[in-house]
């Protein structure tokens, strides 16, 4: 198999950062869901968890964003419509800014509310420029919610989008990412 991405192919590390990309995405919708509901001891690991799991979710995009930019897309089918070309790369264009938007702002929101991450319990790593400020972070937790369901919405798209063109167009879209 081969690292880098072909015309007709993804490569490994391709693969590798989307799906490692997607099982994070996907955790992070279903445990940022039960964060409000949360209460115990186990709330603050949790949290923990989430923002430790929202920086290296970031540090993901930056590299796989850069990774993606020096290596060529598959091509999509020549019979494939237009609609359906435009809708896939605005899908995949949107997620490359919606996600790294999410994890800015839970980075931001944090820092404001004075309980910046601790990342994998390694080191606090507060969001710079960022000031103490309960405004500023009950701001950036509304973006932060609205950019979740923005961010469900995509993923939505995207799966269906794949799962239409693996079992009713019949084509290799979804088979080039597996």
């Amino acid at each position: 198999m081969q690292i880098k991405n072909t015309t007709e192919s993804y490569g490994l590390l391709s693969k590798l950062f989307h799906w490692l990309i997607a099982l994070a995405v996907i955790g992070m919708l279903i445990v940022g869901s039960l964060l409000d509901v949360l209460k115990g001891p186990t709330e603050g690991a949790v949290f923990g968890w989430h923002k430790s799991l929202g920086i290296t979710l970031l540090a993901l995009m930056i590299l796989f964003i850069l990774w993606t930019a020096r290596n060529p897309k598959p091509a999509y089918p020549k019979d494939m419509p237009f609609i359906q070309v435009a809708l896939a790369t605005v899908v995949r264009y949107l997620l490359y800014i919606v996600v790294p938007l999410m994890c800015l702002s839970g980075w931001i929101f944090s820092t404001a509310k004075g309980k910046a991450p601790v990342v994998w319990g390694w080191f606090s790593l507060p969001a710079p420029f960022v000031p103490l400020s309960d405004s500023l972070g009950d701001a950036i937790k509304a973006v932060h919610v609205y950019l979740a369901w923005t961010i469900l919405a995509l993923v939505l798209l995207h799966i269906a989008g794949a799962l239409y063109h693996h079992f009713i167009r019949k084509d290799n879209i979804l088979k080039r990412m597996l």
